[in-house]
């Protein structure tokens, strides 16, 4: 479709989105269960595909060419057990960059003000044997590229993720650098924003 106007009405009416005030780029395409888009922006050639819902609250940004993916296998009568969420949220603030692969059959949150930046990280919520899948991201945090995140894992607020880290576990603690394969926390009592030191 030629112009944003028409690319929303379109998921209005024929799909039934909820879409209010928000652009969605030429060549992307939304293909799920359920989708939000509260006063966001998505950029070109970003392909949402599959059974999930998906919600993009205030000022939450995509850039180009992220794939958000939950494979429609998630639906057969063998998985029905296997609770899958296949839920997608990016609350107010948010950013994701370029080139990223996020898998959505468990569910994926970034948070508040945080930010998924460069590019070629991977996020899956889904493995041979793993039953606690879910990802989340805390508030005000930065993701470098190339960054891996397992089923389960999660980071807490104020956190910085260095380039390649490969993300195993949960991480509860603030305001803090985690790096490394497998990741773990290199900083401590650190603001990323400001690099300086938080007294304790």
């Amino acid at each position: 479709m030629p112009s944003n106007k028409l690319r929303c009405f379109l998921y209005r009416t024929i799909f039934g989105y909820e879409v209010h005030r928000s652009t969605i780029g030429i060549m992307t395409i939304i293909n799920v269960d359920s989708a939000k888009l509260i006063e966001c922006h998505i950029g070109p050639k970003n392909k949402f595909i599959g059974p999930m819902n998906i919600f993009l609250n205030k000022n939450a940004s995509i850039g180009s060419s992220n794939i958000f993916d939950c494979g429609s296998w998630v639906l057969e009568k063998q998985f029905d057990h296997a609770n899958y969420e296949r839920n997608f949220m990016m609350e107010e603030n948010t950013r994701i960059s370029l080139f990223h692969y996020i898998d959505v059959v468990g569910s994926f949150t970034l948070s508040k003000n945080s930010r998924i930046a460069g590019r070629g990280s991977q996020f899956w919520t889904h493995g041979a044997g793993a039953t606690d899948r879910n990802i989340f991201i805390g508030e005000n945090c930065y993701i470098g590229s190339a960054v891996r995140f397992t089923p389960g894992s999660s980071i807490g607020n104020n956190s910085l993720i260095g380039i390649g880290s490969i993300i195993t576990k949960k991480f509860n603690s603030k305001n803090v650098i985690i790096a490394g394969q497998p990741a773990k926390v290199i900083r401590e009592n650190y603001n990323w924003k400001t690099r300086e030191n938080i007294g304790i």
